[in-house]
């Protein structure tokens, strides 16, 4: 009687502590180096690197760990007159293989990003093309 009645009793303790959740690991380093505010910190076009970047040009992307991003582009004169033009709001997913997909708020369009994290991931890059790549930079 003892005997069942310690196995009836043993018996919830191994089934809860045997079973392990997936959903418990932790994400994959690609996405942790992503969450972040990041600045253009210079590009590519056509062999040419620029990389002091005019307010017409300056981009801002914030990564969250909830899977969302904003997009801020700025426009102005020169270097420091620079206002916000545009800000999207979205959500991001990781497809694997450095890739991410961004899909703004209220689209169905969605635009597939290769992302490669440099300089121990205080960088990304970013190709659009063959001729055009932009590098950001993470804010401390």
């Amino acid at each position: 009687m003892k005997k069942t009645l310690l196995i009836l009793l043993a018996l919830p303790v191994l089934l809860f502590t045997s079973c392990s959740s997936d959903d418990d690991s932790a994400p994959p380093q690609e996405v942790t180096s992503l969450y972040g505010t990041w600045d253009l910190d210079y590009f590519f076009q056509n062999g040419t690197v620029t990389e002091n970047i005019d307010c017409n040009n300056q981009v801002t992307y914030v990564f969250t760990n909830a899977r969302t991003y904003t997009k801020t582009t700025f426009a102005g004169e020169g270097f420091t007159s620079c206002a916000v033009a545009v800000v999207i709001n979205g959500t991001w997913e990781y497809l694997g293989n450095n890739q991410f997909k961004l899909t703004p708020n209220g689209s169905s369009n969605s635009q597939t990003l290769n992302i490669n994290f440099q300089d121990q991931n205080k960088k990304f890059s970013m190709s659009f093309s063959s001729t055009y790549t932009e590098v950001y930079a993470k804010r401390n």
